[in-house]
């Protein structure tokens, strides 16, 4: 190791504000972050249709006395890029309440790939073993319910949005209010959903953080992001055509999946005081083996199985 790269991690050991995240990119790398934000993207796309489509479609139901307010909500719900196709869906749907009920189970099943891969990811950046995962009946009693949890999420979303925008005018931007409740809502939703995706013991005193950081993240995609989602169209319209809306979409999901994957690092690197992380892999600290002791643990796959790691250093 050179005399200044021993300077500069001598440097980071020493000071939080550095090395802290340096040992978030660090695990993040570990934890093939980049890998389970694509997951989670993909299947964020593949379930944002069907979430949204229920959402109208129960909305509808609940407010079929009140046209302006059913309305207003629904615009609130559903980003202008996606508002005719989600509205031609929504008029297909089946009238009779048996189809109906048939049918929003099928869209809640639909909608559960991305909870599925958001379980997979917190308990792997948790460090959770694999025997300590449920068996595919377990797991995905949590993935419905924390699917429909969303579902509650993103009515009461749109509803908060609403209420915000009858307040009374107090000198600030009305889409300041309106994210506001947006925050509300996803705060609540992350903080319950992470809460009952896993399964290791943490206190909430570990988990609001992460779920305000989220909230805030996701506060401002939907407020903001819908002019940016609009220009990401414009602009990709001339090369991908009649695919210009899903790559906009897919590049605001990319990003808002790499914040929370993130996100979520940033509470593990904490919780566990995995830092100060090392520049050089030879002189590791206490840290790094922490680390990577969660790492190798998370392997034992049957009762009985341990595996353990250590570090030899040099005498």
């Amino acid at each position: 190791m050179t005399g200044v790269l021993a300077r500069l991690d001598r440097f980071q050991r020493e000071h939080g504000a550095i090395g802290f995240p340096y040992a978030v990119i660090i695990k993040y790398l570990d934890d093939d972050g980049f890998r389970h934000a694509a997951l989670i993207t993909y299947y964020g796309f593949l379930s944002i249709f069907p979430l949204l489509l229920l959402g109208v479609a129960v909305v509808s139901r609940l407010l079929a006395t009140d046209p302006e307010l059913r309305h207003d909500v629904i615009t609130a719900i559903v980003p202008p890029a996606l508002q005719p196709t989600v509205d031609a869906a929504a008029a297909a749907l089946p009238t009779s309440p048996v189809a109906f009920v048939i049918g929003a189970i099928g869209l809640i099943w639909s909608a559960t790939g991305v909870v599925y891969a958001s379980y997979r990811t917190v308990n792997h950046v948790a460090g959770v073993r694999m025997r300590d995962l449920p068996y595919p009946i377990g797991a995905y009693t949590r993935v419905i319910g924390v699917a429909l949890l969303t579902l509650a999420g993103v009515i009461a979303g749109g509803g908060l949005t609403v209420a915000a925008a009858a307040l009374p005018d107090f000198g600030l931007p009305d889409r300041l209010f309106a994210a506001l409740g947006t925050g509300i809502a996803a705060f609540g939703v992350l903080l319950l959903g992470v809460k009952i995706l896993l399964l290791r013991p943490a206190p909430l005193s570990a988990l609001w953080r992460p779920a305000a950081s989220g909230a805030l993240l996701l506060a401002v995609v939907l407020h903001v992001g819908a002019p940016v989602l609009s220009l990401l169209v414009r602009k990709a319209g001339p090369v991908y055509g009649a695919f210009a809306t899903v790559a906009g979409l897919f590049t605001l999901l990319y990003l808002v999946s790499q914040a929370l994957v993130a996100v979520a690092e940033v509470a593990a690197v904490r919780h566990g005081r995995l830092w100060p992380r090392t520049l050089d892999n030879a002189n590791p600290t206490e840290a790094d083996e922490r680390a990577l002791a969660l790492l190798a643990r998370e392997q034992e796959r049957i009762p009985g199985q341990v595996i353990e790691s250590r570090i030899i250093r040099d005498a």
